[in-house]
This record gives C-alpha cells, sequence and structure tokens, in this order.
C-alpha cells in the first residue's frame, strides 16, 4: 500500500508540474493551437538522442553509453501526443560492463506554442524498468527490476519539413528497482547537470493528401 500511494503521488506531482508548465507557458504568451487551425493532429513523431562519454586515467577507464530515450508519439490533436518508447544505459570500467538499464512504457506530452519557431513542450514517462548490475558481494551479474515515473519540461525549436530541436532543463522522477538484497529508490528533482539534455525530433505525416 505505501508503494502504491508514493507511485500515487509521485503521478500527482507529475500531473502539478506539466499544470505550472502550461500556466507559465501562457504567461510567456503561449497559445495552444485551436483544432479547426492547421496543425500537426495525425501525425507521428519519432524523437530520441544517443550519448556516449569516456574518462580514462592512468590507472583505469570507465565510459556510459546511453539513450534518453528513443520514442514514437502520435498526435491525439495540434497540442498532444501520446506514445511509447525505450531507453537504455551501460557503465563499463576497465571495459567490463558492471551496470546496464534498460527501460520501456509509454508517455504523454501536452505543448504550448511560443511564437512561430519555440514550443514549451511538458512530457510524463511511465516505464517498466530491468536490468543487470554488479554487486559489492558477487563478481557475477545480478539481475534487478522496477520501474520509473518522470516529469520534464522541455524548450522545442521548428527547424521547418518537421525537424525539431528539443531541450530538457529540469527533471522529477522517482526510480525504484529490486534485487536480491530488496529495494533501491532513487529520486530527482530541480535543475542540475544531470537533468540538461538535447534530443531532436521529425514529424512524418501518412495521411493521404486531398486534391
Amino acid at each position: 500500500m505505501k508503494k502504491l500511494n508514493k507511485a500515487v503521488f509521485s503521478l500527482a506531482i507529475a500531473g502539478l508540474s506539466m499544470f505550472s508548465g502550461k500556466m507559465n507557458g501562457q504567461l510567456l504568451g503561449g497559445m495552444r493551437i485551436k483544432s479547426d487551425e492547421e496543425g500537426p493532429k495525425g501525425q507521428f513523431m519519432v524523437y530520441g538522442s544517443l550519448d556516449y562519454s569516456k574518462v580514462t586515467t592512468p590507472s583505469s577507464s570507465s565510459s556510459t553509453v546511453s539513450s534518453a530515450p528513443i520514442g514514437v508519439g502520435y498526435f491525439i490533436n495540434n497540442n498532444d501526443l501520446v506514445g511509447v518508447n525505450y531507453a537504455y544505459s551501460q557503465n563499463a570500467v576497465d571495459h567490463n560492463v558492471v551496470y546496464k538499464q534498460n527501460e520501456a512504457g509509454i508517455w504523454y506530452s501536452p505543448s504550448l506554442m511560443l511564437g512561430k519557431y519555440f514550443v514549451l513542450i511538458a512530457q510524463i514517462d511511465a516505464h517498466y524498468v530491468w536490468g543487470q548490475q554488479v554487486t559489492a558481494t558477487a563478481e557475477s551479474m545480478e539481475n534487478f527490476n522496477g520501474y520509473r515515473l518522470r516529469a520534464y519540461p522541455l524548450i522545442g525549436i521548428l527547424l521547418g519539413s518537421g525537424w525539431a530541436l528539443k531541450f530538457k532543463f529540469a527533471e522529477l522522477s522517482m526510480l525504484q528497482t529490486k534485487a536480491k538484497e530488496g529495494w533501491t529508490k532513487s529520486y530527482v528533482a530541480g535543475i542540475s547537470g544531470s537533468t540538461f539534455g538535447v534530443g531532436i525530433s521529425k514529424n512524418f505525416d501518412f495521411r493521404k493528401k486531398s486534391k
């Protein structure tokens, strides 16, 4: 029951964050595209980013590979998307993998236009998480699984022809995973170096054009 209450509380906070993002966008002059105006309703969007980093010292090296996340969405109207996405991360030390994590789930994203070329976007993810990690008591990899709830704002820059750059600048999230030792919980809230990110998206319109 406690886990359920925490999950409900986290979703409520995420909803408040999304609502706050909408209100801030309206204060900045943001506008929702009306249903009778031309917009992306009925289009599909593909988005994502891939990251790689490596640190080398005289005695060791470590590297990280991640996708954050890669997804497909559908515009249910001119302002709101729903979709599925997938993320992967892997850490290696001295060329030996010590941690790898997968997560997949559903997401919802409302938006507000800030002028002609800028968009304020909110996104909520609900993911199932699974992976493997090296524990302190064993040299072999140990399986774990759990879930993540996450909400974050983005600023989008429309580049034309359906392309857009997306800049994430904050995050509110809860990650809970379970291994042999029990549950591990981590939370992220606010603005920091780890909450910044850049991605790219492309809209596709598969509808037949009327003559």
